[in-house]
């Protein structure tokens, strides 16, 4: 079983890797429940692209697990469904449990 928490942990590993990129002005709050992807977040589709990409890394190295989340972004009708951190590990954990 995979935990909230250690997703939540691997989220903001790969946040922590983009900021490292970005100007101190642009870079992304680690909290839970603010939009930062998606509509009405404050990262462009590039970077979102980079983090997600970074994530889906961590995510196999950690738990030797593929995951392709823009797949499930397109196939889903909710397109909120990533939108805060707390919604992308609540996505993560029950697709993870779900393989």
């Amino acid at each position: 079983m995979v935990s909230s928490e250690k997703i939540i942990q691997v989220i903001f590993e790969a946040i922590d890797e983009l900021n490292e990129q970005l100007p101190k002005e642009e870079r992304l709050e680690k909290s839970l429940n603010k939009v930062q992807f998606g509509s009405g977040g404050n990262i462009d589709s590039l970077r979102l692209v980079s983090l997600m990409t970074t994530l889906e890394q961590k995510i196999e190295e950690q738990f030797g697990i593929t995951i392709a989340i823009f797949d499930h972004l397109a196939s889903s009708e909710n397109d909120n469904l990533f939108n805060t951190v707390a919604s992308l590990a609540d996505f993560l954990v029950s697709t993870m449990e779900n393989r």
